[in-house]
């Protein structure tokens, strides 16, 4: 079932124009919850080139003969670079080919080869870590699928300089590479680290990044307070915490700590809105309702929020299917 053309993306680019920055990324959120990770390459070969362009808030752009030509060539590189993965050619750049120039509506931000890769490589970065913030939401097998598809058409250069984790580890590198055998007070010999071989290498008490883990659950309080306000902050994790404390504290540990509040690549305000369009699929009105109003407090406009329930609307649509079992206007909003 083919959910995305170039028809499509034009629509998904241009129609929304508080969406100008973010609209590949609420739509690479959907389809990863909508379970349609083979149509994410579509919108990322898409969007490291339509990005490359200035926008402007023009109807007209949605059916632009050009920007469509441009989305199916997207379209169709991605599935070309799928097939050179398979048999293990490396992928080049992509770039607007030459014959655009002087026919796309639209100028170029960038006049330097240096810009627009490093440019393409924030954006990829974005991609991957939408899909990754998202796993806790919609479960970690439609992630994987996502991240998997992504990295099939990510090109080669762009993959190799995303060769390393971007979130501070938790275990230091630095540590003895064998048990250190020391003395009591009496002379009795002991041992005073015991290092474990893990999956991921060797560990000890001592190897834990201490830092990292308080810097960690600090980010994660300040975002949910950020969240909740007003009290709501303390009721919620209350509610939570008497279903099964457990629950909690997976989700301060090891939701909002360690993976919602990184900021380094995805701000809160981006966070929020593919937290937000992760849940509306879903169904889950309670959850959708509170990160709704949270999101005005972390400066995601009403604007903004209503353009992306259409987008996400857009995109369920297309996919097929009844998702909501009280129809479109039931889906919790401001």
């Amino acid at each position: 079932m083919t959910v995305l053309t170039g028809e499509r993306l034009v629509r998904l680019a241009y129609k929304y124009s508080n969406l100008q920055n973010t609209w590949f990324l609420i739509a690479c959120a959907c389809l990863s919850v909508l379970n349609q990770p083979q149509e994410i390459p579509k919108i990322y070969h898409f969007a490291l080139r339509q990005q490359l362009l200035e926008f402007k808030n023009d109807d007209t752009l949605i059916l632009d003969k050009y920007l469509i030509q441009l989305a199916n060539d997207s379209i169709a590189s991605s599935k070309k670079y799928e097939e050179l993965t398979s048999i293990g050619i490396g992928l080049p750049d992509l770039l607007i080919p030459y014959s655009y120039y002087k026919n796309l509506p639209l100028s170029f931000k960038f006049d330097k080869a240096s810009n627009i890769f490093e440019y393409q490589n924030l954006i990829t970065l974005k991609f991957r870590e939408v899909i990754l913030k998202v796993s806790p939401l919609i479960g970690l097998p439609k992630s994987i699928n996502s991240l998997n598809s992504l990295k099939l058409v990510t090109p080669s250069s762009i993959k190799n300089n995303n060769s390393s984790v971007q979130r501070p580890n938790l275990i230091n590198n630095s540590i003895p590479s064998s048990k250190i055998i020391e003395e009591d007070f009496d002379g009795t010999k002991f041992e005073s680290q015991e290092i474990i071989e893990t999956i991921d290498g060797p560990i000890s008490i001592n190897s834990i990044n201490n830092k990292a883990v308080f810097e960690n659950l600090k980010n994660g309080s300040e975002m949910w307070n950020k969240i909740y306000s007003n009290k709501l902050n303390k009721k919620i994790k209350n509610q939570i915490y008497q279903s099964y404390p457990d629950l909690w504290n997976f989700i301060y540990h090891n939701v909002y700590s360690n993976i919602l509040s990184f900021d380094k690549i995805l701000n809160d305000k981006e966070t929020s809105m593919c937290v937000i369009t992760s849940l509306i699929p879903q169904d889950v009105n309670p959850q959708l309702k509170g990160h709704l109003k949270g999101a005005l407090n972390l400066g995601v406009s009403r604007e903004e929020l209503e353009e992306l329930r259409s987008l996400v609307f857009d995109i369920c649509d297309w996919v097929g299917g009844n998702y909501w079992k009280g129809g479109k206007d039931s889906v919790a909003k401001l």
